[in-house]
């Protein structure tokens, strides 16, 4: 899954070690070491990603009941 960013970016929830608040910016870690910065509070990071998982979720419900819970 994915944690949505500004604008169109996003990053793998996958290649998050650490998100840290500093000032009026989020530091995200990743695992390769590097870092990137939002203006995003971690709450609301959290939030934006439990909606993005919910609406997936959701868009993959009919194709999971026409193909009777089978994705191959």
């Amino acid at each position: 899954m994915f944690i949505p960013l500004e604008g169109k970016s996003a990053v793998s929830i996958r290649r998050v070690v650490a998100l840290v608040r500093y000032g009026n910016e989020t530091a995200i870690c990743l695992r390769d070491g590097s870092l990137l910065s939002t203006g995003f509070r971690p709450e609301t990071l959290a939030k934006r990603y439990n909606a993005f998982a919910k609406e997936a979720r959701e868009n993959a419900r009919p194709f999971l009941a026409h193909t009777g819970g089978r994705t191959k």
